[in-house]
């Protein structure tokens, strides 16, 4: 089969020596297909019997519908698919495997990588891409991310806005396309024109548009990463250290560590997320976190309490932490915009991408008997949110007394004066998140 491509755009993922080349597109422009033509002239490049492929999804469903399926037809004759397995052998030697972000720890022990196609990069956990480079990074392998831009995450952070900015490293190491549905030749334009007049600009552009914003419905739409990550600072004497704990195995487990200073200035210093944790491997790192940061106590999942009591028995200091989403989710937004809160940079980078990814449900997410659930955030990319919810829900209390102006440390406005200690408009914010009756909620 012959594949002629519809722009130089286009071109430029299938033919760029580049070791990653980035395609942040409008839907419907062709990015999939770019990447498995890609991807096929690899193969044909790497034939040694134990060269292997990667094709990454963020979930099955994805795979399915839309990565694997334009795969096998321009590889039909070419080998052999072995769906038990999720490997098509090729014809002649070597393999291709795909794995999906619902099991992240998937693509560890595939060895030789010679490529990778990430179809819909923009909706992986950092976790995933992590581990993704770490199987590319023996053989250099060179790496295509596709996508339709969802929000600012760690594609956006690590590489398009430093491309953007003219980070000559970053514009050495990638090449960045992005184009808007139009520029497919093939694309209706009567379709692309009626969903312009019609949709939310800002959604438009993103869908239609491949241009990278903010994801609606966030849960803490208050949080600027840039604003809100500083510098690791030396802390006072007399701060005081906690922790998160959400339990996990199949699920990441993950602690994030607060420090909070004799002022309550609240600032998250460390985190801990790894999937795959018995209660022994997490004893052994809660235990090295306690070490590092003079842990007091550790606030946990309460759904686990035998977890709970092992900690203790190995001398960490763990209780149960409240477990009240709706409200926790509030006391956290409200330490966000007090202007009391910072996160030290990259100390927490799973904690800040799920910042930009942590939403409420769409109409779409939710059944018609599930309405009362749009309270509550899509129970996803959520593990580092709980986690800091538990210790924000045990050390509200130790907010600073005299809520006073703080300045806050940024890249993109040099010193910013977060002036609003709490909620400007405590009832129109929440309001806003489709709740009632919380004149009671003490400020």
């Amino acid at each position: 089969m012959e594949f002629q491509p519809h722009s130089e755009k286009q071109s430029i993922i299938i033919n760029s020596e580049k070791r990653i080349v980035i395609a942040g597109v409008g839907i419907q422009w062709g990015k999939t297909i770019s990447g498995v033509v890609w991807l096929k002239t690899m193969m044909h490049r790497f034939t040694n019997e134990d060269d292997n492929f990667l094709v990454c999804s963020p979930t099955y469903k994805i795979l399915e519908q839309s990565t694997l399926p334009p795969f096998l037809m321009l590889n039909k004759g070419c080998g052999r698919m072995d769906r038990a397995n999720m490997c098509f052998h090729i014809h002649g030697g070597g393999k291709v495997w795909f794995r999906t972000g619902q099991n992240p720890d998937s693509v560890v022990g595939i060895t030789n990588v010679r490529a990778v196609l990430c179809d819909e990069v923009g909706l992986f956990s950092r976790y995933f891409w992590d581990n993704i480079q770490a199987r590319a990074s023996f053989m250099e392998a060179p790496i295509r991310l596709v996508t339709s831009p969802y929000s600012l995450n760690w594609l956006y952070t690590d590489f398009i806005r430093p491309y953007q900015k003219g980070d000559e490293y970053i514009k050495q190491l990638i090449d960045l396309v992005q184009a808007t549905s139009k520029d497919n030749p093939y694309f209706p334009d009567k379709e692309y024109e009626d969903r312009r007049r019609t949709m939310d600009a800002r959604r438009f552009n993103m869908i239609y548009g491949g241009q990278f914003d903010k994801a609606e419905g966030l849960v803490y739409d208050c949080f600027d990463q840039y604003a809100h990550q500083v510098d690791k600072i030396n802390l006072p004497p007399g701060t005081k250290f906690y922790a998160g704990v959400d339990w996990g195995f199949r699920d990441p487990f993950v602690m994030i560590v607060r420090a909070v200073t004799p002022d309550g200035l609240h600032y998250d210093v460390g985190e801990f997320f790894k999937v795959g944790m018995t209660i022994d491997n997490m004893i052994d790192a809660a235990s090295r976190y306690k070490a590092l940061h003079n842990i007091e106590r550790f606030y946990c999942d309460p759904s686990r309490p035998e977890y709970i009591s092992l900690f203790n028995q190995h001398g960490l200091r763990a209780l149960a932490a409240e477990n009240d989403i709706r409200l926790g989710i509030d006391r956290h937004y409200e330490l966000i915009k007090s202007g009391l809160y910072a996160v030290f940079r990259r100390s927490c980078p799973n904690l800040i991408d799920e910042y930009e990814q942590y939403h409420y449900p769409e109409l779409k997410e939710t059944k018609v008997d599930q309405v009362q659930k749009m309270e509550l955030p899509v129970d996803k990319d959520n593990h580092t949110q709980d986690a800091v919810r538990y210790v924000t829900m045990a050390t509200y209390k130790q907010l600073g007394k005299k809520r006073n102006k703080v300045v806050i440390h940024s890249e993109n406005y040099g010193k910013k004066k977060i002036i609003s200690p709490y909620y400007d408009n405590e009832i129109e914010n929440l309001k806003k998140r489709k709740r009632k009756n919380y004149a009671d909620i003490p400020l």
